[in-house]
């Protein structure tokens, strides 16, 4: 174990999450003074089962809603927005031809965002910034139209989040219901990208933008964790169980993740690093499926999609390196040109969609904490 890498390094972090945890109770007056998830059958959740550990749950302290979620969320066009910074990250998600970004200014305070698309779609918008993972699921639980909500319990450092239709605890990273009627449940996952406002809204500039008419006053201006706390290793707010020194800790990777994930699935990350200053193409096998894998490090984006019907096995994919070519990042031999969401925007195959991955991107020492057995590509 790295030097670096030691449990001395968790005061400051733990002592700085107190005054997080504390920020977030004092600003909202819809915090819930019902914070008890584990004592009598009174509690918010009585004494539920669950799939994981329950000695790893934490309360983090501002309740169950405490960190609100947006439910009523409004958009403004992506080239008249002029309240983002250039190198804070959006999470990007395309359904159809609605396209929307969610800043992680205002996701920072949130968490959730519960969404409907047109032609009726919903989903919950999740963002967990302890584990920098943005993750979309279907808001359909069996037949019905679910809002999620934060729980304030953390699993691993991540999100932990419930719904308001059956009171289930999801675990974000997991994708799954760890807790409730609904355990052991998969989630119902929507592919998203993070990137850079700078590289979204160059892509984008018709997509919709979540504005600032969250229905909350807060200043969307600060670094609710630390300006440094992307970047900084050893501020990590609660204790790491699995410290895999195999890359730094905050260094983010892209994982792709089987269908009922659990702490021993297999898991395979690649490093958004390794994709360099140009567009780079990676084909891969995960779990017996070809995979494709196209990212660039310096522009700050990276998906997945599954190459399985004999349409996706035929074509012979290639880096668009001229960003004038926007959206587009690859094309193929036949002349279609690709979006970094798996659609072809131009050529005969025009409005297809490629087979998304269950995949998301987030921070190393979170996934490694996740899945011991988690393979990092080219190693």
């Amino acid at each position: 174990m790295a030097s670096d890498h030691n449990s001395a390094n968790y005061l400051m972090p733990s002592l700085f999450s107190i005054f997080i945890l504390a920020f977030y109770t004092a600003c909202d007056s819809t915090s819930s003074s019902d914070s008890n998830f584990f004592g009598s059958t009174g509690g918010t959740f009585g004494q539920i089962e669950w799939l994981v550990d329950r000695n790893e749950i934490i309360d983090g302290g501002p309740g169950i809603d405490g960190i609100p979620s947006i439910d009523n969320p409004n958009f403004t066009i992506a080239s008249e927005v002029n309240f983002l910074d250039n190198r804070r990250r959006v999470t990007g998600i395309r359904m159809g031809n609605d396209v929307r970004a969610y800043a992680h200014q205002l996701l920072d305070q949130h968490e959730i965002v519960n969404d409907t698309f047109e032609g009726g779609e919903s989903v919950a918008i999740t963002f967990c910034p302890l584990t920098g993972t943005s993750i979309a699921v279907n808001r359909n639980l069996s037949g019905n139209r679910a809002e999620f909500g934060v729980s304030g319990l953390l699993f691993r450092n991540n999100l932990i989040m419930y719904d308001r239709a059956t009171r289930s605890l999801w675990s974000q990273m997991q994708l799954r219901s760890i807790g409730g009627d609904m355990r052991g449940s998969d989630a119902y996952v929507i592919q998203v990208i993070e990137t850079s406002w700078e590289t979204w809204k160059t892509m984008f500039p018709d997509s919709k933008v979540l504005n600032l008419e969250t229905g909350y006053d807060r200043n969307y201006g600060i670094f609710v964790y630390g300006a440094d706390y992307t970047t900084n290793h050893n501020r990590i707010l609660f204790p790491v169980r699995n410290d895999d020194t195999r890359l730094n800790r905050k260094e983010r990777v892209h994982a792709l993740i089987p269908n009922n994930a659990n702490e021993f699935s297999n898991v395979k990350a690649y490093a958004i690093r390794d994709f360099g200053s140009q567009t780079t193409i990676i084909k891969d096998t995960f779990m017996l499926v070809n995979h494709l894998i196209v990212g660039n490090h310096q522009l700050d984006f990276i998906n997945a999609f599954k190459l399985i019907t004999e349409f996706e096995k035929s074509l012979e994919f290639t880096p668009v390196f001229d960003e004038s070519f926007f959206p587009a990042v690859m094309s193929d031999q036949r002349g279609n040109f690709w979006d970094i969401f798996g659609y072809a925007i131009s050529g005969p195959n025009t409005g297809e969609q490629l087979t998304e991955a269950r995949s998301y991107t987030g921070y190393w020492y979170a996934l490694a904490d996740f899945y011991s057995n988690i393979e990092l590509f080219n190693e």
